[in-house]
């Protein structure tokens, strides 16, 4: 089974969609549906869901209709689908229709573990569909939908972007489709980069008080900053505990960059990423280190239940690291 990114999945007899990131997955099956219409306009289109599922329906869909066109069919949530119809599809695997697509999305789980195991052996194209979690996977996300467009964005305005939106892969691919849009010149204008004042205008000040923007101006040791973004993200309704948890890890960022002989390879980053870490670091030592990350760990079990005054935990853990930073 080899591994394809969804937007450069081809046609084939047999495609598995695997991973519960839900945007992923829809835009793989949307991209191979329109590859089959592209090829062929008169392709029919098939969707088992769970009120279409009969015995033999994988066969009826799949066997060569009266006027010979295309088939593309899918399968969407193949873990959830009855015992039968994974045996069907089993069956059908060895030898598939021609002419015909199968799409099976499965989002995840041990159920039909045969069948992948089968898929996997059958060297079927896999497009994973698994989750976007890390901060650098977010950004290069973003890049990709940048260059898709044939547009460029800068690397701090890349941050701004994950930053304040993060969260939502979903909200993340919008906002960036939308920032795309209010940023594209008139036809015969070429189109500039876009910064991170575009994205401040856009997010409407919601980039300056993100978790990760204090956590930014706590490690740069801007006391005073860190306080008053702080404020502006308790006013917001910020919860404590995402606080805590994007200051720790920019600060655990900050220590593994202070490792001997970490690069960004080694540490899964992009260049520009660890190079301003780095550059943080030369700020710090390990005792001043030591220092920050033990406030992070007790505004950490203070805001999960250890103490009465969360929001005071928060600021005192920015005060902490902005006095280990001086006392270096």
């Amino acid at each position: 089974m080899s591994d394809v990114q969804w937007h450069s999945v081809a046609l084939a007899p047999v495609v598995l969609v695997h991973g519960t990131e839900q945007l992923i997955a829809d835009r793989a099956v949307q991209r191979l549906r329109d590859l089959a219409r592209e090829q062929n306009p008169e392709v029919a289109v098939h969707q088992l869901t769970a009120e279409t599922i009969t015995p033999g329906i994988l066969t009826q869909v799949t066997s060569p209709s009266l006027f010979g066109e295309p088939r593309f069919v899918v399968i969407p949530e193949l873990q959830a689908a009855p015992e039968a119809l994974i045996g069907e599809v089993l069956d059908y695997l060895p030898q598939p229709e021609p002419d015909v697509t199968l799409v099976l999305v499965h989002r995840g789980g041990n159920r039909g573990k045969k069948l992948l195991d089968a898929l996997k052996k059958a060297g079927v194209p896999r497009v994973d569909a698994s989750p976007v979690k890390r901060a650098a996977d977010k950004q290069a996300f973003v890049a990709a939908e940048f260059a898709r467009a044939q547009r460029r964005i800068q690397p701090d305005a890349l941050t701004a972007l994950v930053d304040a939106f993060g969260r939502d892969l979903a909200e993340l691919a919008a906002i960036s489709r939308q920032l795309i849009e209010d940023t594209t010149p008139d036809a015969g204008q070429q189109a500039p980069q876009v910064t991170a004042q575009d994205v401040h205008g856009l997010t409407a000040g919601r980039v300056e008080s993100t978790a990760f923007a204090v956590a930014d101006a706590a490690i740069a040791g801007r006391e005073q900053e860190a306080l008053q973004l702080l404020q502006q993200a308790q006013l917001a309704g910020a919860d404590p505990v995402p606080i805590v948890a994007a200051v720790a890890s920019k600060m655990r960022s900050l220590a593994k960059v202070c490792a001997p002989g970490a690069t960004a390879r080694s540490l899964g980053m992009p260049d520009w990423m660890a190079r301003n870490l780095q550059r943080e670091a030369r700020a710090w030592n390990d005792r001043a280190l030591a220092r920050a990350l033990e406030t992070v760990a007790r505004a950490d079990h203070e805001v999960k239940g250890a103490g009465r005054d969360p929001q005071w935990s928060v600021q005192r853990m920015v005060m902490g690291i902005c006095r280990a930073r001086r006392a270096g």
